[in-house]
């Protein structure tokens, strides 16, 4: 597939800091890149199979391994950065600006939790934003299907059958790591901060256009994203689900923001748009869950099944469950 960007080599994760998920200066860049991280991993699984011990121990912790409130974090501002891109939206945030100031703008997205969303354009922008949830979630939950049918198919591979040393100590171990968290990889870092990455955002919003992460791997030696789509899309946008308003909420919230330049709000005001609890809840379930099948698992090949429910298919419903 063509693509509309290539950036960079690849930087190996283990010569950051594990806090380098928000070191490049753009927080709501920096903080979607964690996202795109997880999604990266989600790439490497579904083109690669299982063929070893250490395969399955790579994919246990690079999947499962993110902290849940950052990995949290990371799709809102990554549907925050696709939501920003709407025409209609953007005018409104900076017609609002013009007409009444900075500072008076600021302080009604900070006040009032639904007064970004009712600017015009707001719902298009965020329907855009679950457009490109929705690809990403059946993206997900197809990884786990591949993944969790490994569990049986591998049942006839030698290696596969043995033991498990210790299983309590292996999901300690991934506790360890998701309370420590998965910094993003620094190409996607790079990526997101790109002066002209609006072009691939705006792209990932379209109704019919595939998930934007079906091209981007860590395996990979540079970042790739798939050419724009021109034909076979449709106009069936998704819509918030009842009940789900608060989530849609700080998603148009933080789009004001980058709209406005993410360095025109305070950190506070950042944060409180960026962490949503419901979805932070969701996520701690699916590595609690997690952690609890590894720790029961006796031969290796029960693994991939852990992996495939928990650290796939149980995010997909975690960010799927917005939309109808």
């Amino acid at each position: 597939m063509k693509t509309i960007r290539m950036i960079g080599a690849f930087v190996a994760a283990a010569g950051m800091a594990a806090g380098a998920w928000a070191q490049s200066g753009d927080k709501i860049s920096d903080s979607a890149a964690v996202y795109a991280t997880y999604q990266s991993e989600v790439t490497d699984v579904k083109t690669k199979p299982l063929s070893s011990a250490n395969d399955i121990d790579h994919a246990l912790t690079s999947l499962g391994g993110h902290n849940p409130d950052r990995l949290s974090s990371g799709w809102i501002s990554y549907s925050a950065l696709i939501a920003s891109q709407d025409p209609e939206y953007r005018a409104a945030v900076h017609d609002i600006e013009s007409f009444y100031g900075r500072d008076a703008l600021l302080k009604g997205l900070s006040m009032d939790a639904r007064y970004a969303r009712k600017l015009n354009g707001g719902d298009n922008a965020v329907s855009a934003a679950l457009t490109a949830t929705d690809a990403d979630s059946r993206r997900l939950n197809s990884a786990a299907a591949y993944v969790k049918e490994q569990a049986y198919s591998l049942q006839a591979a030698g290696w596969a059958k043995a033991k498990i040393g210790n299983a309590r100590a292996k999901a300690s171990k991934l506790d360890d790591t998701q309370n420590a968290g998965i910094p993003a990889a620094a190409p996607l870092l790079t990526a997101f901060s790109a002066p002209d990455i609006d072009s691939v955002l705006a792209q990932a919003g379209v109704s019919g256009a595939p998930s934007l992460w079906d091209n981007v791997s860590t395996a990979a030696s540079a970042v790739r994203f798939p050419a724009a789509v021109t034909s076979g899309l449709n106009l069936n946008r998704k819509r918030v689900k009842f009940g789900k308003e608060p989530i849609a909420d700080q998603i148009a919230t933080l789009a004001a923001y980058r709209v406005l330049g993410a360095d025109s709000a305070t950190p506070g005001q950042l944060s409180a748009a960026m962490n949503e609890r419901e979805t932070e809840n969701c996520m701690s379930m699916a590595n609690l869950n997690l952690q609890q099948c590894v720790a029961a698992a006796n031969q290796q090949y029960e693994v991939p099944f852990c992996i495939g429910e928990h650290a796939l298919s149980d995010v997909g419903k975690c960010i799927g469950g917005v939309y109808q």
